[in-house]
């Protein structure tokens, strides 16, 4: 008995640890990738962790936070990726991967090569977000230095949730998603996208790092709409915004209207929505309703309203019904005009009948572009703010 014991504690003693373990001098860890193409080559980005740098204690370092390396040789994607150990003198582990950016080249040419890669990589989780760049190339977005973020890839993903949760403007798509839309023959996909605002050139120095007032940001704006897997177009903030309303997408937002009654605007902060999507045939054609219910609060007053009125409550719960209306079938109309059908309208008739929607998925893109879509929206008011009357009204 006391052999067995030995020899079991010999065995555990052996098998502690990882088997394939890597030092952390001896790996580069990549927080960002991005995905560009030039001419019949493409160019990979990786930005790397300066783990010296993310953990030091000291002041006055100048070494930067991250590095980005860039290869521009490679005929495939997946040769360019290995090629990429010509340039960092450690092996690049991708298994922390915040944030892949895409170039609008490689997207109008088609990303499915790209995800295809990306699916088959065993060291990849699926659960980092996809964002097209626009007006810059991925490699550039990769560049910035944020100051209010140490890591450049976790400013873009704190940022994408924070501005979905609290704007509705953007939308988180992961690898799964994004593949899943692709393959769904009734839903096309959206990407949100990020550019630089600012001075782009000194958005890769330090100077970003230590101005009061950063010389660069980068900002979402809008989303990036495809037909199948190629880019072909982008949405306004508003657009943008209709299209989260309709697909139930919206947990918070503020919608500006104009006072009716007297110059100025008031703030609505709409504090949940819930809108639901339904398909009805009439003599076999296809129609779409959107039914969107609402509750708000009056964040803000820069007119004069009678707020203990009943009737200016329901007069501003039927302009914002008629605002949110507006921007989802302003969404509608531009999404029809690239025939990209990114609400699922396709996959709500194939749920709904499918003898149907077999008839006509091999010609969906024109009959999406002609089909009835109409939008309810009810609002509800809640709260007016702890003073009714303005005190700007007095003022004046």
């Amino acid at each position: 008995m006391m052999k067995r014991a030995i020899v079991l504690l010999l065995i555990l003693m052996l098998a502690t640890g990882c088997w394939n373990r890597k030092e952390l001098d001896e790996i580069s860890i990549a927080t960002a990738i991005g995905i560009d193409k030039k001419g019949d080559n493409y160019s990979i980005s990786v930005q790397l962790l300066n783990t010296d740098e993310i953990t030091s204690t000291k002041g006055g370092n100048q070494r930067m936070p991250v590095v980005t390396l860039q290869l521009s040789s490679g005929n495939t994607i997946f040769e360019s990726f290995r090629k990429l150990t010509t340039s960092s003198p450690r092996k690049i582990l991708s298994s922390h991967l915040r944030i892949l950016v895409i170039g609008e080249d490689v997207a109008k040419e088609g990303i499915a090569n790209v995800l295809d890669l990306l699916s088959r990589d065993h060291e990849l989780r699926s659960d980092f977000n996809i964002l097209l760049a626009r007006n810059a190339t991925a490699n550039d977005i990769l560049q910035v230095l944020t100051p209010l973020e140490k890591i450049p890839a976790n400013k873009l993903y704190s940022s994408l949730i924070s501005s979905e949760k609290n704007w509705g403007v953007t939308t988180n798509v992961d690898l799964h998603q994004l593949i899943y839309d692709l393959v769904d023959a009734g839903k096309d996909p959206v990407l949100s996208s990020i550019h630089i605002k600012g001075d782009s050139l000194k958005a890769k120095s330090r100077e970003n790092l230590s101005s009061v007032l950063p010389p660069a940001t980068l900002e979402y704006k809008g989303l990036g709409v495809f037909h199948r897997d190629h880019f072909v177009g982008w949405l306004t903030d508003r657009e943008s915004k209709g299209y989260n309303y309709a697909i139930n997408n919206i947990k918070s937002t503020v919608i500006a209207l104009p006072c009716q009654q007297s110059k100025g605007l008031m703030s609505i902060e709409l504090m949940s929505s819930r809108s639901k999507l339904k398909v009805k045939f009439v003599d076999n054609q296809p129609r779409v309703f959107i039914n969107l219910r609402a509750e708000a609060n009056i964040g803000e007053v820069a007119c004069e309203l009678d707020l203990n009125s009943t009737k200016t409550i329901q007069a501003i719960e039927e302009q914002l019904n008629e605002e949110i209306k507006g921007t989802i079938l302003d969404s509608v109309a531009k999404a029809k005009s690239y025939k990209s059908d990114i609400f699922g309208f396709g996959a709500a008739i194939h749920r709904a009948n499918y003898k149907q929607w077999h008839l006509m998925k091999d010609n969906w893109d024109q009959t999406f572009a002609h089909l009835p879509v109409e939008v309810t929206v009810q609002s509800k008011i809640r709260r007016t703010g702890s003073v009714v009357e303005s005190f700007i009204d007095k003022m004046e």
